[in-house]
């Protein structure tokens, strides 16, 4: 009993004890001196002190005391359940008072109800017990009672992390389930079950290996509708299992404590599911269970699974939460249309033009199969949404009718099952794309009510805020996305933009990254590195970037674009020569290398053959604007003012076309409309500086707006700034809206803006010369 509070030093704070132990015998040893003994430590002569002076008589009795005293507490504590704490105060306190003791027993006795001193050899007796002696027991009985306390802090155990409760944990993820041939049985108690690269999985099934990849998903989705319980995407688990990560350093990335993962095996139309629940930090099993089924019984299965973690997993959720099935009738009774249904979802999961339209092709089959078949018909909608001409990736529908037969499958859908959130939230995307962001907030608002933790509603109901110029909301949103799925292609991506455009270059290098990491083959990753070096000037780096993602994805426009922009900016036009001759990139080389006769004489005849293209009007307007006659831009500028919608009016960074119209209006002294416009680009710009951005092209803005309200030396301050954050357009300078501004003054700016191209262009050289010739050409 006594071990229970005498043996208070673990190993880790053997050390430390000993060092306490150390400071009581110099204590000792200093009060002795003190004292006048300066024989105390002869050991010839110190046992007969001990005798003479009778501490041993004195100290054992203490001993035995503090023993007996123990054992009562020890029993004490027991019957009254005191924490261990109560026991310790009390061991420490009376082995503190130790070297008191041992201080009052070598020079006082206790004699005829007082203390009296004890005689030396000599026989000559120490002063009387007065203020000075007074004094030194004070401070002993300090000092004892600090190393006292400075003992009980050495003497606490060091904190250990206790293993997960299964039932306090409230984040979850989803792994991919393994395929297993018939006749294996995997171990119990195997969290490596999942990540094993030397299991056996003979003879796979290629429909039963389908099943396995969309079970995750499924289940995920189930478990997201849980109040109380934060579910990761199971997109992201999958793309971390693939790279054969440990098990706690998946539940790391994805910022959850369990992790289910299992097995599946069919014998004839039976299936076998093996699921385990693991401790995301162990990865030691929590929980397992074993079901068996028929496969066509999948949608029942996957809510049995779902609901039965739920509930492993209740304590830690809302009080008198439990499972909605919500999704109950978007499922299916026929196994063929299932089947369909998850071969469209793995050619989505591919997100390449090819598969886009194989996916719409799927999902159209699995509707055939099962009109009733509601998971499918937001599948159909969402394809044809992405394959819509507005979208950068794979366009090749027209958006109106995207949009059309979107909304038609998306009604259907919701008809056949009112509470499915994956409806809600592509019916939001849809409404996003015909620019009603209001309708479209509010179906992302419906959509994240009955799914907490659907990733892509909150990715998009982000970029619907940040268009609407909700910055704050914005970011709000994508960081929720990115909880729920760190390992997305789109939410990494959008992500790194922002830090990137708020001035965290370095955060956003490490966000870019991250993505070309986890998905290698993927252009996304490096386009964010080139859009970050773009943002700090760098152009040389972000033209090579920009050749990567284009080398990884031939058939994107957006990536070749972006090169040859910068091509032009850097007036490296010699390493592609097709500029010259490319229609869709001649009028911007005309531009640049300064031949404006032969410019304005092909956007006269192309105005010509398309004169209500209001578009290109703008586009003229511009070019006269920099090298022309400003009467014919102020003249083109009018014609295409009343055109514009206010979306396109006050298009955001630049708020272009309404800053130039803005501009032509004040030529025209018609200072009243030019005002409106300018208080329009004002207050979108400050609600865009209220979110912190460090974007160059809002400094730019800032400045044409100071220029144009007669500011100068606030437009030469923003000009400044927009330069040392990273702006480069060669054609700043000429800009008709800084007329205003004396040369003289903007002189130094541009000189500035000349060298810092020219140092990118010789980088760019430089890198192009150790490039082989073949890797200089269009991928």
């Amino acid at each position: 009993m006594l071990a229970t509070y005498t043996n208070l030093n673990t190993a880790g704070n053997a050390q430390h004890t000993g060092q306490i132990q150390a400071k009581l015998i110099i204590i000792a040893f200093l009060i002795a001196q003190q004292q006048g003994c300066s024989g105390l430590f002869k050991l010839s002569q110190f046992y007969q002190q001990l005798r003479r002076r009778r501490v041993l008589s004195t100290i054992l009795p203490y001993l035995v005391i503090v023993w007996l005293a123990l054992q009562v507490v020890a029993v004490v504590s027991q019957l009254l359940q005191l924490p261990p704490v109560v026991g310790n105060i009390v061991a420490i306190s009376l082995f503190a008072a130790l070297p008191l003791l041992l201080y009052l027993a070598w020079f006082y006795q206790y004699q005829d109800g007082r203390l009296q001193a004890i005689a030396d050899v000599d026989g000559q007796l120490p002063a009387t017990f007065g203020a000075k002696q007074l004094i030194m027991l004070v401070l002993l009985s300090s000092g004892c009672a600090l190393l006292g306390y400075q003992y009980y802090l050495a003497s606490r155990p060091a904190a250990k992390p206790e293993p997960l409760n299964v039932l306090a944990a409230n984040s979850i993820a989803v792994l991919p389930f393994t395929q297993l041939a018939p006749t294996e049985n995997p171990p119990e108690n195997s969290p490596e079950l999942a990540n094993s690269p030397e299991r056996a999985l003979a003879e796979k099934e290629p429909e039963l290996d389908l099943l396995a990849n969309s079970l995750a998903e499924e289940i995920s989705s189930q478990l997201g509708r849980s109040p109380g319980l934060i579910v990761a995407a199971a997109s992201s688990g999958q793309v971390l299992s693939r790279q054969q990560l440990s098990l706690p350093q998946i539940a790391s990335r994805l910022q959850v404590a369990t992790l289910l993962t299992g097995s599946i095996s069919r014998e004839g139309q039976q299936l076998q599911i093996r699921l385990q629940l693991l401790d995301g930090q162990s990865g030691q099993t929590l929980w397992s269970q074993q079901l068996q089924r028929e496969l066509t019984d999948i949608f029942a299965l996957e809510t049995e699974v779902a609901r039965s973690v739920a509930n492993a997993l209740q304590a830690s959720l809302a009080p008198g939460s439990t499972l909605q099935d919500l999704s109950a009738n978007a499922s299916t009774d026929s196994a063929d249309a299932y089947l369909s249904y998850l071969k469209a979802r793995e050619q989505y999961r591919l997100q390449t033009s090819e598969a886009m339209q194989q996916a719409r092709s799927l999902f159209e089959q699995a509707i055939g199969q099962d009109p009733e078949y509601a998971l499918a018909y937001v599948g159909l909608a969402d394809a044809l949404l992405l394959l819509a001409d507005s979208s950068k990736e794979f366009g090749i529908i027209k958006t109106e009718i995207a949009t059309t037969l979107g909304m038609e499958y998306l009604d259907k859908a919701i008809a056949r099952a009112p509470q499915l959130a994956e409806a809600y939230a592509v019916k939001g995307r849809l409404f996003d794309m015909l620019q009603q962001e209001e309708q479209a907030l509010s179906n992302f608002a419906i959509a994240i009510q009955l799914n907490p933790n659907l990733a892509i509603a909150h990715m998009w109901q982000y970029l619907t805020l940040k268009r609407s110029g909700r910055y704050d909301q914005a970011l709000e949103a994508l960081e929720r996305a990115y909880q729920l799925d760190p390992v997305s292609v789109a939410i990494q991506y959008n992500r790194g933009y922002e830090q990137a455009i708020r001035g965290q270059f370095a955060e956003a290098l490490s966000s870019f990254n991250q993505l070309v990491q986890d998905f290698p083959t993927s252009p996304t990753g490096y386009a964010g590195l080139a859009l970050n070096a773009f943002h700090q000037g760098q152009l040389a780096d972000s033209l090579h970037h920009w050749h990567q993602a284009w080398q990884l994805s031939p058939d994107n426009s957006y990536y070749p674009q972006n090169y040859r922009g910068l091509l032009l900016t850097l007036n490296l036009s010699e390493l592609e020569p097709e500029l010259a001759t490319n229609s869709t990139y001649r009028s911007n080389y005309l531009l640049r290398v300064g031949d404006s006769q032969t410019l304005f004489a092909e956007m006269e005849f192309e105005l010509a053959a398309s004169p209500d293209d209001t578009w290109l009007k703008f586009e003229a307007a511009l070019y006269q604007m920099l090298r022309g006659e400003q009467s014919e831009a102020i003249n083109l500028l009018f014609q295409s003012y009343r055109s514009f919608s206010d979306n396109e009016l006050y298009s955001m960074p630049m708020c272009s076309p309404a800053i130039e119209i803005a501009w032509a209006l004040q030529q025209q002294d018609q200072t009243q409309q030019a005002d409106k416009l300018l208080v329009q680009c004002q207050q979108r710009l400050d609600d865009a500086m209220q979110s912190e951005l460090r974007d160059s092209y809002l400094n730019h803005l800032a400045a044409r707006l100071a220029a144009l309200q007669g500011d100068n030396k606030l437009a030469i301050q923003q000009l400044q700034l927009a330069l040392a954050y990273g702006w480069r357009e060669w054609w700043t300078f000429d800009d008709p809206i800084f007329d205003t501004i004396p040369k003289e003054q903007l002189a130094p700016l541009r000189q500035q803006l000349d060298n810092a191209i020219s140092e990118q262009r010789q980088l760019a050289l430089a890198r192009a010369k150790q490039l082989a010739p073949g890797k200089q050409q269009q991928p």
